[in-house]
């Protein structure tokens, strides 16, 4: 991801850089909530025996049978 900022940074004319500026907080925040949600998700899973909680689903097996195929 950074070397792709990095690009879009040095491909961008002078007026768009505030916008990029702005998309790039963006998914900065995205990344940060996602992290957080991760780790309360491995907390809940220590807690619980490696469960997951009600909400999720596990979709192991499906990633496996895809990337075999």
């Amino acid at each position: 991801m950074r070397m792709e900022f990095v690009r879009q940074l040095n491909t961008t004319p002078l007026s768009g850089l505030a916008a990029l500026g702005e998309k790039w907080i963006k998914v900065i925040k995205v990344l940060e909530a996602a992290a957080e949600r991760g780790r309360e998700l491995h907390a809940y899973q220590q807690q619980h025996g490696g469960l997951l909680p009600e909400q999720y689903t596990d979709v192991t097996d499906l990633i496996v049978e895809s990337r075999d195929a």
